[in-house]
């Protein structure tokens, strides 16, 4: 992230100098808030494409059946105003009355049941449909306003995942499009604001939703008339527009770049912890052809040897350092997440005898494969091991590269980040990630996944607490993957823009509904 603020030194004392006159006005007195993505919105469908652009708009336009407060950790009331379970596979859902999508229709029982048949449908195809969609079984309609979902099997965070999956679709408008895709381009929800159609190169605008009134501390009804999401790809543009007025907030700014911009009068800066952490993984089966990482003295040596307090001073602000490092592969947000073991201490002389032990006394070649904002902690993390002779290449790739690669299994090591399934609430989410097999899985363990099931499948919250606590408590004893630094929330934004509170499921510190003029 430094080497991005030196990039930028030109540029900033340029835009500086010329903003010494020019103050950054924000669109207050229109009501219209001007907000910058980093890649080009091309639907407001979160189902079909889970990009970070995408669920920041998308969970305005689409509602779910419960909502989680993030404050007091609680589960409130969404599209469903009440739920009971049935079984131990089967909840009930009693819907709200006079809820209204953006077109006039109303919301009742059919909307739910026609978006479950057709997520489900085998028909219907996208990418994390297994992890994301696979435990649903069936889903039932008891009368205009009461329904039923059951999973295939004994399924104790249930609720918890309707928080995050299924957004409702207005059955009567969707079923009536040949091309399901055009939906995202031109989304009709319940949320709290309307979108217009969306522009791959202009973005979208967003409209307050005067008809949303079932809002609550899980989703609250939005303060802000107009929202223009824009998106610009160029950080440096991003950073200029905001400086000369033509934006209003900006955000995922590099920590050394949002300090630099505290001098502006006219602009605030805003860190907050989140839920997202960066890692580092180890191939322990040797799918990709290299087997040093089979060996654990190995793993724990390159443990040993990253000093993750420096990677933190360095890479994240005064107050993000400040804060107590990780333990666990869970965030301690998420419910259940629960460890009794620490990562090794950084110790190189330690780190040096044990690769020495283990046959590697002058090291190995090592590529570490990493995308997007994880990519500064990969090159920090490789001069961190240069150091006990372990000579490291960063293989820095889109997104797309990383999952194919990833998944084939081609990756000796990697670094990347994980923001909790997008602020999914119960730590399920993040072990059947990690630990439930298929081609994510570098550590080879069968107990993982036994572990994993068995908490998806325990009610009691003490014993699946225990369970979590055996599962992550592993990965750390044998050195399967270590956390590395958090991944904070650093926003930047006019004076006259107000944030919400700290809430640690936002990974880009905000929902766009929270956000309000002073």
């Amino acid at each position: 992230m430094a080497s991005s603020a030196r990039a930028f030194g030109l540029t900033m004392a340029a835009m500086a100098a010329l903003t010494l006159g020019v103050p950054a006005q924000a669109q207050k007195a229109k009501d219209t808030l001007r907000i910058a993505v980093h890649q080009p919105i091309s639907t407001i469908d979160g189902i079909f494409d889970p990009s970070p652009q995408t669920s920041l708009t998308s969970r305005m336009v689409l509602d779910y059946l419960i909502n989680f407060d993030p404050l007091t950790k609680t589960y409130v009331p969404g599209l469903a105003e009440s739920w009971t379970r049935v079984d131990d596979r089967t909840i009930e859902l009693r819907l709200r009355r006079g809820v209204k999508f953006h077109n006039g229709q109303d919301f009742d029982a059919d909307d739910v049941v026609y978006t479950f048949n057709y997520i489900l449908d085998p028909k219907t195809v996208f990418r994390f449909k297994s992890s994301s969609y696979g435990y649903y079984d069936k889903i039932e309609k008891i009368d205009q306003f009461t329904v039923r979902i059951s999973s295939k099997e004994k399924f104790a965070p249930l609720v918890a995942r309707l928080t995050t999956s299924m957004p409702m679709f207005p059955h009567k408008h969707h079923s009536q499009l040949k091309d399901k895709a055009a939906f995202g381009r031109a989304p009709i929800g319940t949320g709290p604001y309307r979108a217009s159609p969306v522009n791959p190169v202009r973005g979208v605008v967003l409209e307050l939703n005067p008809e949303y009134r079932h809002g609550n501390a899980g989703r609250p009804a939005g303060k802000i008339k107009r929202i223009e999401v824009r998106p610009i790809t160029d950080e440096q543009t991003r950073v200029a527009q905001l400086m000369i007025g033509e934006l209003d907030l900006i955000y995922d700014v590099q920590p050394d770049v949002a300090e630099n911009l505290r001098s502006n009068p006219a602009l605030e800066v805003t860190n907050r912890p989140t839920n997202a952490f960066s890692y580092i993984m180890f191939d322990v089966p040797g799918r990709s052809g290299q087997n040093f990482f089979k060996d654990k003295r190995v793993r724990e040596a390159v443990m040993m040897a990253i000093d993750r307090k420096a990677l933190v001073n360095a890479l994240q602000t005064k107050e993000i350092a400040a804060m107590p490092l990780q333990a666990a592969m869970c965030h301690p947000w998420n419910i259940g997440c629960t460890w009794s073991l620490e990562p090794p201490a950084h110790n190189l002389d330690a780190a040096r005898k044990l690769l020495a032990e283990a046959g590697y006394p002058k090291g190995f070649d090592l590529a570490i494969g990493t995308w997007g904002a994880s990519r500064p902690v990969a090159e920090a993390v490789a001069g961190q091991l240069r150091r006990i002779g372990v000579r490291v290449s960063v293989d820095a790739m889109a997104l797309p590269a990383f999952v194919k690669k990833r998944g084939a299994g081609e990756l000796t090591a990697i670094i990347a980040l994980w923001d909790n399934g997008v602020g999914a609430p119960d730590v399920e989410n993040t072990a059947g990630f990690f630990y439930s097999g298929g081609d994510r899985d570098y550590n080879g363990d069968k107990e993982l996944i036994s572990l994993y099931r068995a908490g998806q499948q325990e009610f009691d919250e003490k014993n699946r607490a225990e369970i979590y606590r055996k599962l992550f408590d592993k990965v750390t004893a044998e050195r399967y993957s270590m956390p590395l630094i958090p991944l904070a929330a650093s926003v930047v934004h006019s004076k006259d823009v107000k944030l919400p509170q700290p809430g640690a499921s936002y990974t880009e510190g905000f929902t766009l509904n929270q956000l309000e003029w002073r």
